[in-house]
């Protein structure tokens, strides 16, 4: 892993909160969660799913005042409160994020050895994969249409309804195959009712800050999830609407 690598934790660079050099960069493999069956005819077994269950990232990081030892306990304290953000970023992950915990704090103890470096671990298990900071949008022109999914990995697809015709009472919408269908809303004229994500990265659809979920039809599909490449959409509305697709690029 090169060296010299800039961090930010939601948003605010590493290089800001004290002097810090990154030494290196570990990414572990994912975990991932397969499960096998029996092939017919009793021989053999073939893999039946596999998912991505975590990822996770190491980052070491030396502190450049080498004889101040009270200093140095700050500035490892200033590291450990860096670290307790959500979102991280990687100069050798351009573009890309990552949702995660700090699952291991530096070890302060370790400020007396000044040849050593801090050790600090992200776990990311929400959404075990790197994704494309600023998300791929695309307006509706008509009902119906394509959006390009970057990556190599599945992602879930948000998008903004917004009615200009009217009240919108009834939404209808399909990507990639999925349907999901909502009866019975109160959307304003100019409101915007959103299909989102939650910290658990699970569909969340809203209006006015109150849940929708409950005003979807018994077949509606979990959730709308696209594959890498073209997508293709399209959506029915009670009343003419301005429909904003976007997707977060995954990259496995």
């Amino acid at each position: 892993m090169a060296r010299h690598v800039e961090a930010w934790m939601d948003g605010v660079a590493l290089s800001t909160v004290g002097p810090f050099i990154i030494r290196e960069v570990y990414e572990d493999p994912a975990v991932l969660e397969i499960l096998n069956g029996d092939r017919p005819g009793g021989y053999g077994q073939r893999m039946l799913l596999k998912k991505r269950q975590s990822l996770k990232v190491a980052i070491e990081v030396v502190i450049l005042e080498l004889f101040d030892l009270p200093a140095r306990a700050r500035h490892a304290e200033a590291l450990a409160a860096w670290a307790r953000g959500s979102v991280l970023e990687l100069s050798n992950h351009d573009g890309r994020r990552l949702l995660c915990y700090c699952s291991a704090e530096p070890a302060l103890g370790s400020v007396r050895d000044y040849n050593s470096a801090l050790r600090v671990e992200f776990t990311a298990d929400s959404v075990p994969y790197w994704e494309d900071k600023v998300p791929t949008a695309v307006t509706a022109s008509s009902a119906s249409g394509t959006l390009y999914v970057p990556g190599t990995a599945d992602a879930p697809v948000c998008l903004t309804v917004k009615p200009t015709g009217g009240a919108l009472s009834a939404f209808s919408v399909t990507v990639g195959g999925q349907t999901v269908a909502l009866t019975g809303l109160s959307v304003a004229q100019n409101g915007v009712l959103s299909f989102e994500r939650d910290e658990r990265d699970d569909l969340m659809i809203k209006y006015g800050g109150a849940s929708q979920l409950s005003k979807r039809s018994a077949a509606s599909a979990d959730d709308l999830i696209a594959a890498p490449g073209s997508a293709a959409f399209s959506y029915t509305a009670g009343t003419a609407c301005t429909v904003v697709f976007s997707v977060r690029g995954r990259w496995a």
